[in-house]
């Protein structure tokens, strides 16, 4: 099967969970034996070490060498005679208007609903491009691919059942593989909470900042908080909560560590030395890192918003008060008290054999061929 994939949205670092959801898919595709050509603006638009694994595979990398709205070049590249396919799979919530027939059945995939939930997160003008761009993706794709039910139900609160007759529920692939094999060791610092997340609001990575001012008083453990910084964010309304500065107020400088993005390879370090994972967000319509932390064996904390429950297969420790940094502090130290509490050989083999990007990719496949 020949699918085309427009990966014009992928700007290295800086669109958060569904870059790694593509490269992730691209694995899975070419395992299964489909025939992929990803549209790209430049190859360095991708991680480096992507494009050179994909060089070894079967899937051909197209740069389309314009630097223009992604959206424009989504649109442009449609048009280009030259190309034809199967499908072709919009994997990040944008349907062109103007799609030939050669290019075969459309199939967008759309994220979550957060900026109908938090509106004074989104600025004005996304706002309504949002809600013009999905609208159509309902009217315009053969099918719409949703990440977890409950974005599901968010396009039938939203948009209608009509809408969510149409979406697919098919959860993001995800591969242990790029975090690399690397065994723990023990550098001689002081252990750490890790968590893994863009510095979006909604993250709401503060709580975890006010815990652990909490949580020192009992434990000497540290704070590493790795993600894109708010400056370097694509969509943003409000840039100045940087956690740096709530970090100076409560005196944890030395006890906070903030790298903003790292390669694969250094997450995978991180996910492996850490003690236990804490995910605070207040909205996913999935949440990757969650699961990551699972599937590497790491007692992983987070909330029951949103799809959080759902994706982490109720094998997460769940806080029911989100926003309190007590809470988190609580949770926290029963873990860090436990330390050979973690997640069994089963429950992770069970979150990577769910969200295995072999499997993933075939069910990908099925809305391709229709």
């Amino acid at each position: 099967m020949n699918i085309t994939v427009a990966g014009h949205f992928v700007q290295r670092g800086r669109v958060g969970g569904a870059e790694h959801m593509l490269y992730n898919l691209l694995r899975g595709m070419d395992t299964c034996g489909a025939q992929v050509s990803l549209l790209c603006t430049e190859l360095d638009d991708l991680d480096r070490s992507f494009v050179e694994e994909m060089k070894r595979s079967s899937v051909t990398l197209l740069a389309q060498g314009r630097h223009v709205n992604r959206f424009v070049g989504e649109q442009l590249s449609c048009l280009k005679p030259s190309l034809r396919a199967d499908a072709i799979l919009f994997p990040n919530y944008f349907t062109p208007p103007i799609i030939p027939r050669r290019m075969g059945r459309v199939v967008t995939v759309i994220h979550d609903l957060q900026y109908l939930r938090f509106r004074e997160l989104t600025p004005a003008a996304r706002l309504r491009w949002l809600r013009l761009t999905h609208g159509l993706t309902f009217a315009r794709a053969d099918s719409v691919v949703v990440l977890s039910e409950f974005v599901r139900d968010e396009v039938r609160k939203f948009y209608g059942d009509r809408a969510a007759e149409k979406a697919a529920v098919i959860p993001n692939p995800i591969s242990w593989a790029r975090f690399g094999e690397e065994p723990p060791r023990d550098d001689g610092r002081r252990p750490y909470i890790l968590s893994v997340a863009a510095h979006y609001p909604h993250k709401n990575l503060a709580v975890l900042i006010r815990a652990l001012s909490i949580v020192r008083r009992s434990v000497d453990v540290r704070l590493v908080l790795v993600g894109q910084l708010p400056a370097a964010l694509l969509g943003v309304r409000d840039r100045s909560r940087d956690p740096r500065q709530l970090v100076r107020e409560l005196e944890l400088t030395d006890h906070v560590e903030i790298t903003g993005y790292v390669d694969d390879l250094t997450l995978g370090r991180y996910y492996r030395n850490a003690r236990v994972f804490a995910f605070p967000s207040l909205y996913e319509g999935f949440g990757m890192p969650a699961v990551e932390a699972l599937g590497l064996g790491l007692p992983t904390v987070t909330t029951r918003c949103a799809s959080l429950p759902e994706v982490t297969l109720g094998e997460a420790t769940y806080v029911d008060a989100p926003e309190d940094p007590q809470e988190w502090a609580s949770t926290l130290l029963s873990i860090l008290r436990n330390p050979g509490d973690r997640p069994s050989d089963a429950v992770q083999a069970r979150i990577r054999a769910t969200y295995d990007p072999v499997r993933i990719a075939g069910l990908y496949l099925r809305q391709c061929k229709g």
